[in-house]
């Protein structure tokens, strides 16, 4: 190697020296500082034809960054915050539904008013019995109007935090797009874009918070940005735009609005729809899933307490007609959302349950099995609107039209419906189950609760208008006839002769309607499914609706806490991955700090040697 070669190595040396040690000077400064991440010299060293060193680039700054950990990151970020999201509104629901020993929840209440119900049977004609039972009854509905309304503010609530979500994802964007013009500026003009970069992932990171996202690099280290099902966010040095509508006073029953995506080319996309994980989604999830089908819950069991009380069951009369059996029903009582039931053997000796729903607006049918919640009955629709029961026999015979029965109207206007003795078919039962609409001379049922939406009146369960169940339990009230007088707990009857104030059978009824009657209950509230709905009594259903929301919220609450301790495993990593160690940057700096005293050493002694040559000649 020539003096020469020998005097540019050391000179470049010495300048990259200078470079790392500012550098590494700037990285033990900035070790405490969040989000910084270590940086590092790229030296690049060019030779000439003989193989002497002809120059060095040392200029470029590079991060020092594991790529493949950062994605893991952001990624769990997105599934953190979803969990956390999910685990704080279970929480407070739990809180509103009360657990199996609240003094004040509905466990509790309905527990008591199966107590003071028994108390009623031994000893009817007790006025502070009665009183007692339109006591409890009164607070159980107001418990279930506290609990919806305050569903309703949590449903509210996260409908207004996706609007200040959404303000939050556009700004990110518009951060990340001012920062990568910024870094395809510093590219192209041959500035280190490393700081830059820094803060972009800052802002990956806030992003990757709100929705689980795909990133990927362009040209010139800008970016990519994709929803997790491909749907573009950003491209191109160019953020999509986001919008989302309020619902300002959202409906029992109404989705919300969701968050609309528009690309710089004009395309259109749901943003929640193309998304799986992160606190939008979640926000939107609880908005109209979670808090939605706990309202159903209350809805549920404000439509079945009310049901269990005020319906009873008609019962047909045995008819022979010829060789044929089967009976004979009288079917003026039904108001809409009654039913008939009719249980026969097929001509193929198989056991069928077919539900008759009986409806004012045709518009409705025909409906499907799944317009009641026995999973085992074949359902029809009958249209009531003309108030006169041989009209409803008439449409009676067309829906049964293919059964093999013998559908009739007896001639006294009621329904009559035979086996066929050369199907063969067989009647096994013909019953009607319908909502008294008298306080006595109808039964032993009691409409104790009623419908307080416009003025007072039944809840008969009706389909019209989206269904009287949607939102019951928001308007469930004690009737005020009750509350007037409480004695209609045991007056049930008043012709031929009254019965007498200590009768017990009305309280009876009442009674085993709570706590001992079976029935299957709405799979849409989601205690059980379509396939197998709960099946059981009114108090149980409540019982296990409280229990669900308290092992929902610790579901989620346990999912949460895996959650986020998986993402703090991947920051440590990732922090661990671009962070400053002091100890080695010191220990480097020594060593760049001997090197640059060694090259200087070089440039002192090839001096003395130019020098020792020029004085020779």
């Amino acid at each position: 190697m020539g003096l020469t070669s020998a005097m540019n190595t050391a000179v470049f040396g010495i300048a990259y020296n200078q470079r790392q040690l500012d550098v590494t000077a700037t990285n033990i400064a900035n070790a405490d500082t969040a989000g910084y991440s270590k940086k590092t010299i790229s030296a690049e060293v060019y030779f000439d034809g003989l193989g002497n060193v002809a120059g060095m680039n040392a200029t470029e700054v590079r991060r020092i960054v594991d790529e493949q950990i950062q994605a893991d990151y952001f990624n769990s970020l997105a599934d953190t915050n979803y969990a956390k999201q999910i685990a704080d509104f279970t929480d407070r629901l739990d809180d509103i539904f009360g657990t199996l020993g609240d003094k004040s929840g509905l466990t509790t209440l309905a527990g008591e008013l199966s107590s003071v119900l028994s108390i009623l049977v031994n000893d009817p004609g007790n006025y502070a019995a009665q009183s007692d039972v339109v006591a409890v009854a009164d607070a159980f509905a107001r418990e279930l109007n506290a609990s919806y309304e305050q569903i309703a503010d949590l449903r509210q609530e996260a409908d207004n935090a996706l609007a200040s979500q959404t303000d939050a994802v556009n700004g990110l964007l518009s951060s990340i797009e001012d920062i990568d013009e910024a870094i395809l500026q510093a590219s192209q003009s041959g500035v280190s874009t490393a700081d830059m970069e820094d803060e972009r992932d800052r802002l990956i990171e806030q992003l990757s918070a709100y929705l689980d996202i795909n990133v990927s690099k362009g040209a010139n280290e800008t970016l990519f940005i994709q929803t997790a099902d491909g749907q573009q966010l950003y491209a191109d040095n160019q953020a999509a735009t986001l919008s989302f509508s309020p619902t300002h006073s959202l409906q029992p029953g109404q989705t919300g609005n969701s968050v609309m995506v528009t690309t710089q080319g004009g395309t259109t996309y749901d943003l929640i729809a193309g998304s799986r994980s992160g606190a939008m989604v979640a926000t939107a999830e609880l908005r109209d899933d979670i808090l939605t089908e706990a309202q159903t819950q209350l809805d549920t069991i404000a439509a079945e307490i009310s049901l269990a009380f005020s319906n009873v069951t008609v019962e047909s009369t045995d008819v022979t007609v010829g060789l044929d059996d089967g009976f004979d029903l009288d079917v003026s009582a039904l108001q809409p959302g009654n039913t008939i039931t009719v249980e026969y053997t097929d001509t193929g000796g198989i056991a069928q349950t077919v539900t008759l729903v009986a409806v004012e607006d045709a518009a409705l049918l025909p409906l499907d099995d799944s317009a009641t919640s026995n999973p085992n009955d074949t359902v029809y629709g009958i249209d009531i609107s003309s108030g006169t029961p041989a009209t409803y026999i008439t449409n009676i015979i067309a829906a049964l039209g293919g059964t093999g029965l013998q559908v009739s109207n007896n001639g006294s206007d009621e329904l009559r419906v035979l086996g066929d003795n050369t199907g063969p078919t067989t009647v096994e039962s013909l019953t009607a189950d319908v909502t008294v609409t008298a306080h006595t001379d109808q039964g032993l049922g009691l409409a104790i609760f009623v419908d307080s939406r416009d003025a007072p009146e039944l809840f008969t369960d009706s389909l019209e208008d989206g269904g009287q169940r949607v939102g019951y339990a928001n308007a469930i009230a004690v009737n005020p006839d009750l509350l007037a007088d409480s004695a209609l707990l045991v007056n049930y009857q008043t012709t031929p002769t009254a019965n007498t104030a200590n009768d017990p059978a009305r309280a009876q009824y009442l009674s085993e309607a709570l706590t001992s009657a079976e029935t299957y209950f709405d799979p849409g509230s989601g205690i059980g499914s379509s396939s197998t709905p709960f099946q059981g009594s009114v108090i149980g259903f409540v019982n296990q609706t409280v229990a669900f929301q308290g092992n929902q919220a610790e579901d989620a609450a346990t999912y949460a806490d895996s959650k986020e301790t998986l993402t703090m495993n991947l920051a440590i990593r990732y922090e661990e991955s671009y962070a400053v160690d002091l100890d080695t940057e010191l220990a480097f700096m020594v060593q760049l700090e001997n090197a640059y005293a060694a090259n200087a050493r070089v440039m002192q002694t090839i001096k003395e040697l130019f020098d020792e040559l020029l004085n020779i000649v």
